[in-house]
């Protein structure tokens, strides 16, 4: 078969087509499989836990803090970072879990107070004996 020169992109080159081929020269066909690597969840940002600690429990405005935090790890994570992402959610998750613990500290220490008696929130009796409210 004489070969011919290709004109260019408009036309199609020139390929002889196939013969009928025998049963026993089957060729396999072929499948190209893409693979992937696995992708790596998001960071987290801890921002529900934040707002609970900035509203419920905000010791020392650790809460608000950890708010700011978590508030800046999802704009990271929503801008691509996910190295920033994650120092961002590391720090706003340290600071909730030092709010909480301060905050059951605290709520531990007026529960002792208030069974050793140097707290009194309501006293009912007055000094002198009187049990009235004259």
């Amino acid at each position: 078969m004489e070969r011919v020169a290709w004109p260019g992109p408009a036309a199609a080159p020139p390929y002889e087509p196939l013969g009928p081929q025998p049963e026993g020269e089957r060729r396999a066909t072929s499948a190209v499989v893409v693979v992937e690597p696995p992708r790596q969840p998001p960071p987290r940002d801890h921002l529900a836990w934040s707002l609970c600690s900035a509203l419920y429990a905000n010791v020392c405005c650790l809460g608000f803090l950890a708010l700011v935090f978590s508030i800046k790890s999802r704009d990271r994570k929503l801008l691509g970072d996910y190295s920033g992402a994650h120092s961002y959610g590391s720090t706003a998750k340290y600071l909730n879990i030092t709010t909480q613990l301060l905050n059951i500290c605290l709520i531990i220490l007026v529960i002792i107070l208030l069974a050793s008696g140097v707290i009194v929130l309501a006293n009912p009796f007055r000094p002198g004996g009187n049990l009235g409210p004259f």
